[in-house]
């Protein structure tokens, strides 16, 4: 691969990319690794792309290797609900700051079903409208709505407690 056309991949489509995967792990650093990831791999292989249909395999390739670390990620998020429980249970001051609020509210990301959190995500950090999402995920809207409104409700659910 011509390093131009490599510059070009990489320049066209590595917040996309870092964003489907995001939106999946709930994780911005995770995602940046992941992304890199895809983007070393492409480079080392030196693969000859179609820069036409090379979203597609970007894509494929991202989801890939998103899938060989969930294990490893549920393995994290489980120990950090773990430990932050412990720490709830000693803290005497019933008041959070907001760190420990935006830590909480990462937690509940985490512990959003994907396709939860990918809806609720596309909504919130891109700020797309339902049908966009539908369209973006291939699904319906009222697809969209449902997964919103179960998202909601279990973070409400989950915050409220703190």
């Amino acid at each position: 691969m011509e390093k131009e056309d490599f510059k070009f991949l990489f320049d066209s489509y590595f917040d996309s990319i870092k964003n489907y995967v995001f939106y999946r792990v709930g994780d911005m650093d995770i995602a940046t690794d992941i992304t890199q990831d895809v983007f070393v791999k492409i480079w080392e292989k030196q693969m000859i792309l179609d820069l036409k249909n090379a979203k597609y395999l970007l894509y494929k390739i991202a989801k890939d290797m998103l899938i060989s670390k969930y294990r490893r990620l549920e393995v994290e998020a489980k120990y950090t609900n773990r430990m932050q429980m412990q720490l709830t249970e000693l803290v005497i001051d019933t008041s959070y700051d907001y760190k420990q609020l935006q830590n909480n509210y990462q937690i509940a990301l985490v512990q959003l079903p994907e396709k939860q959190r990918t809806v609720f995500m596309m909504s919130r950090m891109e700020e797309l409208k339902y049908a966009e999402i539908a369209e973006r995920l291939d699904i319906s809207i009222k697809t969209v709505e449902k997964r919103m409104s179960n998202a909601l409700i279990y973070l409400r659910k989950v915050l409220k407690h703190e």
